[in-house]
């Protein structure tokens, strides 16, 4: 499954007139308005992901960079992408499937501060503990893991609990919730302006 990718053209044509003649006002002009088109798309990204309900770990994950990054040109691309490998399903919705079953982290249950990464079954035992399996007659099965409860028995030794970490299931189909390409039609919109405006104050 991969992540989402967005490529932008911050001049793609769309400032033919300027750049007949390619001065570093417009090279300037170009970059400034990619910039500054860059800082609403990740304003505007983030700000939308966070309305799916989606927390800072997935907001801040994502990213967007101009280029050529050490240089000037009229024509420079601006590139949105998402560090967590799973996100394009957040964009366009659609199923997901099993081989043979699907575990899904049980979110309220899980250790904290794993990071940008996706917390697997194999993610967990790696770098967590071991799981084993609950099986129940007619629900789904659990994948289970023997944690501290924080109290101690009489005899001083830490006492410890079964919670379930994962459930398993067939599929799962999930709506898109969200809109970052609909966002970066939005910006390109805007590029004209934007760019019209570093021309005249540069």
């Amino acid at each position: 499954m991969s992540g989402l990718l967005i490529f932008l053209e911050a001049a793609s044509g769309q400032f033919d007139k300027a750049m007949e003649d390619a001065t570093s006002d417009v090279k300037k002009a170009s970059m400034g308005a990619a910039h500054k088109a860059a800082d609403i798309m990740k304003r505007d990204g983030r700000a939308d992901i966070a309305a799916a309900g989606f927390g800072p770990k997935w907001q801040n994950a994502l990213r967007v960079v101009v280029y050529p990054k050490n240089a000037e040109s009229i024509q420079p691309t601006i590139q949105t992408y998402h560090k967590i490998g799973y996100s394009e399903i957040f964009e366009e919705g659609g199923s997901i499937f099993g081989k043979p079953l699907l575990w899904l982290p049980i979110e309220k249950n899980l250790p904290t501060r794993q990071g940008l990464h996706r917390v697997t079954p194999s993610f967990y035992v790696k770098n967590i503990g071991p799981l084993f399996p609950i099986y129940r007659a007619g629900k789904a099965p659990l994948l289970a893991a023997r944690v501290k409860t924080g109290r101690r028995n009489k005899q001083g030794v830490a006492e410890m609990e079964t919670v379930p970490m994962f459930v398993g299931i067939d599929e799962v189909t999930l709506k898109d919730r969200f809109h970052i390409r609909e966002i970066a039609d939005q910006v390109a919109d805007q590029l004209p302006g934007i760019f019209a405006a570093e021309f005249d104050g540069g």
